[in-house]
């Protein structure tokens, strides 16, 4: 008789020891899940991102394929400038680089893009922002980027103001 004690008193504990395995593996497959999901909103967040920047880009190469200025038309609403075609294209690839860096930006803020792309795009952005002949506009279009990526461009030596 003690020897079947003994036995339901093993198997209890065998028991609980199993029950305490089950929880921590349903615990982990919660975080595991849990982690997945809030991957899955940075992706979706990022191409939502990503199909916003090439609808606005697509509207910047129709204005340029028509030989609009991108600029004047749709952020000055203005119909009567004086660009030749070679210039509104210039100004059209201007901004069109501006919103892919952005949008490259924000895609390396959720995590989705290597240390190593980003110091290249680092190299780019400054590039870009030290066209000076071209810094007017980044003026003029930089005040619908987000703060935190014109806090970015502004850290950037401004070879510019050095002209």
């Amino acid at each position: 008789m003690s020897k079947n004690i003994s036995s339901i008193i093993s198997m209890s504990k065998l028991n609980g020891f199993f029950q305490a395995i089950g929880v921590i593996g349903l615990i982990a497959s919660l975080i595991f899940v849990g982690l997945e999901l809030k991957q899955n909103q940075k992706i979706a967040l990022a191409k939502t991102q990503q199909e916003r920047n090439n609808t606005i880009r697509l509207q910047i190469m129709n204005f340029t394929s028509a030989g609009l200025d991108w600029q004047s038309n749709a952020i000055e609403n203005k119909t009567n400038y004086e660009f030749s075609l070679k210039e509104t294209a210039r100004r059209n690839a201007y901004h069109e680089a501006w919103f892919l860096y952005e949008n490259d930006f924000f895609q390396y803020e959720q995590g989705l893009v290597s240390e190593e792309v980003w110091q290249a795009k680092l190299s780019a952005f400054s590039h870009w922002y030290n066209m000076c002949e071209m810094r007017s506009l980044y003026e003029i279009r930089s005040k619908w980027m987000p703060a935190a990526f014109r806090e970015l461009i502004a850290s950037f030596p401004d070879e510019c103001k050095k002209s």
